[in-house]
């Protein structure tokens, strides 16, 4: 099969590789689909994830669908030729966080594209059957492969659980940032304000009815604005610090993004003296279901989320595309 594989920082080539073989209980899912994430963009200029180097090329990517073309052994669902949405995480299912139905924070959590799982760059990937849910017909591929990044913030907003009268505010309007307002919405929560610098990036949110939307948060700050909630989607160090501005007292300040540098720094007087609530999200845990549904019953619209498409020996230029944080689009989609 044809792969797009990590040599090194910014260094993607387009090869032959062995088709997965299947373990018990996996199946072999033919891609269709994969939309580019940040951290696919981290690992690619810095050539390791977190501090965490390959052992081999690696091949990226985990936003992903497509179609069961084979099944390991044990596996009567889903059945071949089944349209599927995957849930990147991969809990052991018997250490103490699974059991306790924590599966994203798993101690032995397996994830494709982080070193040394392979990714879905490629035409065949090899998945747990239970990591699948069935995408009816009306779902579209590349909708199929949003539903990661909009299972994220579906999970955010589980954890923040904001009321009706509650006041939020995002500080990024990409496709998880977008995903947490939309998710707000469905929670009849009605003032929310975003901070998102990319001018064509504010449209979407200001169409979705977020009130204000600025461009910077000493904007908000500057107005004495302040949230009961601040989601922190952007995956900057600085924004966190801003959330604790930007929070009331007694408020929440949600770490939903993956801070870059990781290593990050604030005032603790701020956050001590208002005695906010700071909460570091992971991933998602049990979303895949409810987001298909959601989309599919219509109340979640993903086929509004600007997408621009590669095919895969595009893949470079997708993820180039996507640390660029274009204004044009939310996410790059490859096509294998």
């Amino acid at each position: 099969m044809r792969a797009a594989r990590l040599h090194g920082p910014r260094d993607v080539r387009l090869e032959d590789v062995p088709v997965p073989a299947l373990a018990p209980g996996e199946v072999l899912v033919r891609v269709r689909a994969v939309s580019i994430c940040a951290s696919d963009c981290r690992m690619y200029w810095d050539g390791h994830a977190g501090g965490v180097i390959p052992d081999h090329p690696m091949i990226q990517g985990h936003e992903f669908s497509g179609d069961v073309v084979e099944a390991g052994e044990g596996v009567t669902e889903p059945r071949i030729g089944s349209r599927v949405a995957i849930e990147p995480s991969w809990g052991c299912g018997s250490c103490d966080m699974c059991r306790r139905g924590l599966p994203n924070l798993c101690r032995h959590i397996v994830f494709p594209s982080f070193p040394q799982r392979d990714g879905a760059l490629a035409e065949y990937i090899a998945c747990p059957a239970d990591a699948t849910y069935p995408l009816p017909d009306s779902i579209s591929y590349i909708e199929g492969a949003l539903i990661e990044p909009f299972g994220v913030g579906l999970h955010a907003v589980r954890l923040a659980d904001p009321q009706p009268g509650d006041r939020l505010c995002i500080l990024g309007a990409g496709a998880i940032g977008l995903s947490v307002l939309l998710c707000a919405r469905l929670r009849g929560v009605s003032s929310i304000a975003v901070v998102e610098p990319v001018p064509g990036r504010r449209e979407w949110p200001q169409r979705l009815g977020a009130e204000p939307v600025v461009a910077t948060a000493d904007e908000l700050i500057d107005a004495e604005f302040d949230a009961d909630i601040v989601l922190e989607c952007a995956g900057e160090g600085l924004a966190i610090e801003q959330a604790l501005h930007l929070a009331r007292p007694a408020g929440k300040v949600m770490v939903v993004g993956i801070p870059h540098p990781e290593r990050i720094s604030f005032e603790a007087s701020i956050p001590r003296r208002k005695e906010l609530t700071l909460i570091f999200t992971r991933r998602s845990r049990d979303t895949l279901a409810e987001s298909v549904d959601l989309v599919a019953s219509g109340r979640i619209d993903l086929k509004s989320f600007p997408v621009r498409t590669y095919s895969l020996d595009q893949a470079a230029e997708a993820i180039e595309a996507t640390a660029e944080r274009r204004g044009d689009m939310l996410r790059a989609v490859v096509m294998p």
